[in-house]
């Protein structure tokens, strides 16, 4: 019994690995990203030799709104994708716990009972 419980818990420990280090990593990438977006910002409003139309007040103030329209919706957006991921994962604990529970009833469940589910029930028929 032991054995078949420890190899459900490799598996599914192994499995809780995989999504966790996927969520530290889309972590990891949307920090990346945020910080992309804002170098990018800061070098297209310090380009050299922008022609005039580039450089009018006006068009950087729209500039400025489009990138912090973008930049929060980004945050809002992957923050809301982190938060379902850490939800999977948690629902994904319990779902491993009740499934184990489950196993161990089974590998204790007597063979004696097992084989009495399989087979078919046998009518009893009195002969007079």
């Amino acid at each position: 019994m032991e054995k078949q419980l420890e190899y459900f818990d490799v598996l599914a420990n192994t499995q809780k690995q995989v999504f966790t280090n996927l969520l530290s990593v889309q972590k990891d990438l949307r920090v990346q990203w945020i910080e992309a977006i804002s170098k990018v910002h800061a070098a297209f409003t310090t380009l050299p030799g922008l022609p005039e139309s580039l450089q009018n007040k006006e068009l950087q103030s729209q500039f400025n709104t489009w990138y912090s329209t973008v930049n929060s919706n980004t945050q809002a957006a992957s923050e809301e994708a982190l938060k379902i991921q850490a939800n999977w994962i948690s629902a994904y604990e319990k779902q491993v716990a009740i499934s184990r529970d489950v196993l161990k009833s089974f590998i204790a469940f007597p063979v004696k009972g097992l084989v009495e589910i399989a087979s078919p029930v046998k009518a009893k028929v009195k002969v007079a």
